[in-house]
């Protein structure tokens, strides 16, 4: 990817996006302002860079920077949360301890959201079983109806 395309003030806005610690980091109209982008237009600005794939592009080649500069990998950070999990245990605080083993359950996808997508075959037939729960309930009344009719007279 050729980075010379971006304006200075597009790759100013993605170095701001993803400088970790500044206000700035990760936040789109913070990083526009940085930029020099309009401050009544910061928002759009920042709406507007964000969709663009040569600005993700640089953003996640600027992310890989900071990763590899700083030493940062998968491996690095389950093991200081192991670490900090173990270090909590010992100190009886449990809900850090806690929330580290849930940070490793995330990154293992181990707690995925459980949304049934059904396909429309099903929701159809769905829709034929309430169909016909609904006819049964119907006759089932009727006949209800007709056999006391005819133990009243």
């Amino acid at each position: 990817m050729k980075w010379d395309e971006l304006t200075p003030m597009q790759e100013s806005f993605c170095v701001h996006y993803t400088t970790i610690g500044s206000v700035t980091f990760s936040c789109g109209v913070k990083s526009a302002l940085a930029a020099g982008y309009a401050e009544k237009s910061a928002g759009v600005s920042a709406c507007q860079l964000l969709k663009k794939d040569i600005i993700w592009d640089r953003i996640k080649a600027l992310q890989a920077e900071h990763m590899s500069r700083n030493q940062i990998t998968v491996d690095n950070i389950l093991a200081d949360l192991e670490h900090d999990k173990l270090l909590a245990r010992e100190n009886h605080q449990y809900a850090v301890a806690k929330g580290c083993t849930e940070l490793q359950g995330k990154y293992l996808s181990m707690f995925a959201d459980r949304h049934v997508i059904e396909s429309e075959e099903i929701q159809e037939l769905k829709g034929l079983e309430r169909a016909a729960a609904e006819r049964d309930a119907r006759i089932s009344l009727e006949a209800d109806i007709e056999q006391r009719g005819e133990y009243e007279h």
